[in-house]
């Protein structure tokens, strides 16, 4: 009787370890960090502008995308542009821009150009997904 009385203890226990153990990894990151897009710098995988921001804030929109071929951009409005290498989930560039300032991103050729101006050296992997995306300096500006 004893022995099945300590077996029993025992698997309680065993239970309220489990499932304190359980509850506390449920909440290991915060809820903004769940609802936020922000794409921290990291991966070692990919080059990183040293001045670039470590997110795309979340008023920010995607203005093009692709893969493979070049991307490009009119701004409509004064702001920040910011290039995401989504296959890596890493910002590698972001730059302010002037309305009517035009951004061209070409991976095969490794070249981020403002208005033609080469803005910064850093290799783009010609295979991976990129994203670059627009913030208005005034959001209530923007006009997509």
């Amino acid at each position: 009787m004893a022995t099945l009385r300590n077996l029993s203890f025992a698997g309680l226990l065993g239970l309220g370890v489990l499932a304190g153990c359980s509850s506390s990894d449920r909440h290991t990151s915060s809820s903004s960090e769940r609802r936020d897009r922000d794409v921290a710098l990291s991966s070692g995988r990919v080059d990183v502008d040293p001045n670039t921001a470590r997110k795309v804030p979340r008023d920010a929109r995607v203005v093009d995308e692709g893969r493979g071929g070049t991307l490009n951009y009119s701004a409509r409005g004064d702001g920040e542009v910011y290039l995401v290498d989504s296959s890596a989930q890493t910002v590698i560039w972001d730059a302010k821009v002037r309305d009517g300032d035009r951004v061209t991103i070409d991976p095969n050729r490794n070249r981020i150009e403002i208005n033609g101006r080469e803005q910064t050296r850093i290799d783009l992997k010609s295979n991976d997904r990129f994203q670059l995306y627009f913030l208005p300096t005034d959001s209530r500006d923007y006009r997509r």
